[in-house]
């Protein structure tokens, strides 16, 4: 029997999109029959990358970052029952879905309630250890309990890392304890790897703008001012594939890019100024890139990676964003 699949990524960002599309690639080369479901926000992005796969919107969770970093312990404590709230509704949803579709597999990217007990659910995340901030560390024990619990309902959980410790996302991915579930299948990327054909570099700083707002929109304002006053010749990629009105600045600037022309602009330029998100890490560690990260306040994750890709320069973040 061919295999039917749906995947669906968290719409937390675009990160979670764009790392299942080598997922999607792998398994319709192998001949499987692949859907996709995600939140109205990346709809652009999939029909972009794959105009002939079926699309299905699927509750979206609408995060939505505070304003300042300290306040992010506080919210995401206030954000349990919504988060709750949606993962039951994902989880009828989706079971109301594979009456009708009859899928084989089930394959959610960090989509908590994006399982049915009846087809082979997979589970797909490097947080394997989730980071807390200081001085909540002491409960990250607690937190890897928590996110144990919910990959309970999924019979395999997939690691976009590499098996040996640090790996690229260090105790993130490489946790204290066991599970036979977990298989380290390598870092996702949508851009490929970096091939040993020398580049002309084209622009000094190319700044690609990612995440949730409203931090988003702070990077962007951060970026444009770092970019207007630093000498040389820069580009600025926005994030925003379901925009189609691009400002006017003293550089090119760019709405979205297909991953052909994204991988072009980053091994085009000398420094990527960008988010410590995982997805990016991926990106340009595979691509060999040199990078300056800026981590989204209060995202402790972000933090912890890019403290440990301290061999990369990493800003110190900028004041409207503290």
């Amino acid at each position: 029997m061919n295999e039917k699949i749906i995947i669906s990524p968290l719409d937390w960002g675009l990160g979670h999109a764009t790392r299942c599309t080598p997922i999607i690639r792998s398994f319709l080369e192998q001949g499987a029959e692949v859907e996709i479901a995600s939140a109205m926000a990346h709809k652009k992005f999939f029909a972009q990358e794959f105009p002939n796969l079926a699309w299905h919107e699927a509750p979206a969770y609408n995060i939505k970052y505070p304003r300042h970093g300290w306040q992010m312990p506080f919210w995401i404590f206030g954000k349990i029952p919504h988060i709750n709230k949606i993962m039951q509704e994902e989880n009828k949803w989706l079971a109301s879905l594979c009456e009708k579709q009859k899928y084989t597999q089930v394959i959610s990217d960090n989509r908590f309630g994006f399982f049915n007990k009846k087809i082979k659910s997979i589970y797909i995340t490097h947080q394997l250890r989730i980071a807390f901030p200081q001085p909540w560390a002491l409960f990250e024990k607690l937190g890897e309990k928590w996110h144990r619990s919910i990959m309970e309902n999924f019979n395999e959980i997939w690691v976009p890392d590499y098996k040996e410790f640090p790996g690229l996302a260090g105790k993130l991915s490489h946790p204290s304890y066991s599970d036979k579930r977990v298989k380290y299948i390598g870092p996702l990327s949508r851009l490929g790897f970096c091939s040993d054909e020398q580049c002309e570099y084209e622009y000094d700083i190319l700044a690609l703008i990612s995440g949730p707002e409203p931090q988003r929109s702070f990077f962007e304002e951060y970026a444009v001012k770092f970019l207007s006053e630093k000498p040389g010749k820069h580009c600025m990629v926005r994030g925003l594939p379901n925009e189609s009105e691009v400002p006017v600045l003293p550089f090119p600037v760019f709405n979205h890019l297909s991953a052909a022309d994204l991988r072009e602009k980053i091994l085009a330029s000398r420094t990527v100024l960008c988010r410590s998100g995982y997805s990016t890490i991926m990106d340009l560690a595979l691509l060999k890139a040199n990078a300056i990260f800026v981590p989204t306040p209060g995202q402790t994750e972000q933090v912890y990676l890019a403290k440990l890709w301290g061999k990369v320069k990493c800003s110190r973040l900028p004041k409207n964003e503290s």
